[in-house]
């Protein structure tokens, strides 16, 4: 665990000199969080005005009140699937073109994105698809039926993440629809990591500050004054925003990395090598190798 927060912090730190060469990154996460807030905003009002009398609960709103209800959480995680992966795909291609010694304007990745917005539409759907089986799988009643449950989840929502890690740049890149560039993306990655590995890095580091004010917050609440607890509120909301922009920024500058990498067999000189290849470590049992060359 240690070793993957401390990996985390050396990506972390290289990541974020490439970010602090091309700030204009910054700006997909934030218009990503403000059309996505706006939207769910949207979807808000009608969902107060049918879920008013019922509440969300499936005991007592019906089949068609439940149906409603499913439809209304698979719109939520289309919508947030749709938006945050067209701007992630502007992120990709920008950090590429920095990879590659060029100067990219903001411009330039919604401009390399529009054209593949049928395919990355089509993969949101699939995500959104596959998140919303894994939300309802952990409705259970029983609390080891529940246990049991989330750790199965856990299990394939990583294996999901592994599989999929290079549909965005798959998409803008090589001209795939959203089914081949899941096929792509785990063939890929594959071919460069192995098949039984987990993530060696964490960006936990990132969101320090963010616990640590949350931490305040529960103190303030029940130690101190209101005005103290409402100020603390708000600077908590405030640097979780801030802390989540940033993750996803440096995500798709890593992914970004990776898939130069795993594509082309080459390291940036913005980032180490040994990082880079140990991005993705050997599962604790496995004899297959962690990981092999870059696929050029």
């Amino acid at each position: 665990m240690f070793q993957r927060i401390s990996r985390g912090w050396h990506l972390f730190k290289q990541t974020f000199s490439i970010l602090s060469r091309e700030k204009s990154l910054l700006f997909y996460p934030i218009i990503a969080g403000i059309i996505i807030l706006l939207i769910l905003g949207l979807l808000f009002i009608p969902a107060l005005f049918i879920f008013s009398t019922t509440g969300i609960n499936p005991d007592t709103m019906g089949i068609t009140g439940y149906a409603l209800w499913i439809l209304m959480l698979f719109a939520i995680f289309l919508v947030t699937a749709f938006v945050s992966s067209f701007f992630k795909a502007g992120i990709v291609y920008n950090a590429t073109e920095v990879i590659k010694g060029n100067d990219p304007a903001f411009k330039d990745g919604i401009d390399a994105a529009m054209p593949k917005i049928v395919s990355i539409f089509t993969w949101a759907f699939i995500a959104a698809t596959v998140g919303l089986i894994l939300s309802l799988l952990r409705e259970s009643d029983n609390p080891l039926g529940r246990i049991l449950t989330e750790i199965v989840i856990g299990i394939a929502g990583a294996v999901w993440n592994l599989v999929t890690f290079f549909v965005i740049p798959v998409i803008i890149f090589e001209d795939l629809g959203a089914v081949a560039s899941i096929k792509e993306s785990w063939g890929l990655f594959k071919q460069t990591w192995g098949e039984t590995v987990i993530a060696g890095f964490s960006f936990v580091v990132v969101m320090i500050p963010a616990f640590l004010f949350m931490a305040g917050t529960f103190f303030s609440a029940i130690f101190l004054p209101f005005e103290v607890f409402g100020g603390m509120l708000i600077l908590t909301i405030i640097v979780f925003a801030v802390s989540a922009i940033l993750i996803s920024a440096l995500q798709g500058i890593l992914v970004a990395l990776l898939y130069h990498y795993a594509k082309t067999g080459e390291i940036s000189p913005l980032v180490d090598r040994d990082l880079i290849e140990g991005a993705f470590v050997e599962k604790k049992g496995s004899t297959t190798s962690s990981y092999t060359s870059g696929n050029i």
